[in-house]
This record gives C-alpha cells, structure tokens and sequence, in this order.
C-alpha cells in the first residue's frame, strides 16, 4: 500500500467561531487540510468548549448534536492533553507559534464513494488515528454556510472521529 506524508501548517490559531471559518475555507479543499481543520477544532474546545463545540459542528458533515458533543468528548485538561497531542509547535521569526499537524494519506479504496480514511499523527500514542472524511460539491458550501468560493477540488467535511478522542495512554 502507497503511503504519502503531509505536513499541514496553522500559522494561527482561532479564538472566534468566524476566525475558525475563515481557517476552514481555506483548508477543506484536500482530505489532509480537512484533518487539521479537525484538530484545530478540537484544541479550541479544550481552549473554549462553546466556541469549540460550534467550529466541530462546522467541520463535521453530519454534526452531532450539542448534547452529544458534550456527552462524547472528553473534559478540560483530558481534551487538551488529546489535542495537543496531534500537533507540533514552532517559534516562528517575528513572535508567535506555528502548529503542525502530519497526516498519512493512503491510497486504500473506502467502500463507499466520496468518503476517504486519512491518518493523523499522534505524538501522545507515538502512531497515527484514523480519521473519515468525505467529499462534497462545492455547492454544498453556499447552501450550509452561505461560502461563495471557487474550489477546484471537491472540499472535504469530518465524517466520522471517534478514535481522534481516545484518551492518550498513561506510561
């Protein structure tokens, strides 16, 4: 199986939930992109769990509901802990903190159309979770968030996360 490494760089992070889709129309055009826009989501919940709650709801396709965001994640320290855990920190020049998220990319065939398994670092397991994701046309943007954006590329949404919230082990 072909595996490819990529490297995704938040050069920011988002304090406000139009900061977050502001980052996420610009990182949705490639499956890579996308699961960082989720790792950024969940470090903003561990961060602000109101804010973060609303920025995972725009990165998922299908968005759970509040009531079961807030029953499946993990609190406070935990969640920041798992977050941070999947992202590397740089000094960079002028001030400030470049975050890097690696992604593996296989070239596995999901059994559904559209949708695709991309893996995320995670330094906390010293492995990679998997991540679901899957593709939609661009329209899709402008009916659920009113983005008028040329994409070239079909942008991808979160479909399924459920390992990306596994606690870390305990050494």
């Amino acid at each position: 199986m072909k595996e490819e490494l990529k490297q995704v760089a938040v050069e920011h992070m988002p304090e406000t939930e139009a900061e977050y889709m502001e980052l996420l129309t610009t990182l949705i055009a490639s499956p890579e992109g996308t699961a960082a826009a989720f790792v950024v989501a969940l470090a903003i919940t561990a961060a602000d769990r109101e804010t973060g709650l609303k920025c995972i709801a725009d990165v998922c396709f299908d968005p759970p509901s509040p009531e079961v965001l807030e029953a499946i994640l993990p609190d406070g320290k935990e969640l920041e802990e798992i977050a941070s855990s999947y992202m590397r920190p740089a000094a960079l020049e002028g001030g400030g903190t470049r975050l890097t998220v690696m992604i593996k990319l296989t070239d596995e065939k999901s059994l559904k159309r559209h949708m695709k398994t991309v893996y995320v670092g995670c330094s906390g397991t010293q492995s990679y979770r998997p991540l679901t994701l899957i593709s939609k046309p661009p329209r899709y943007l402008k009916k659920r968030f009113g983005i008028r954006r040329d994409y070239y590329e079909d942008p991808w949404f979160t479909a399924d996360f459920p390992s990306m919230i596994l606690p870390l082990n305990r050494a």
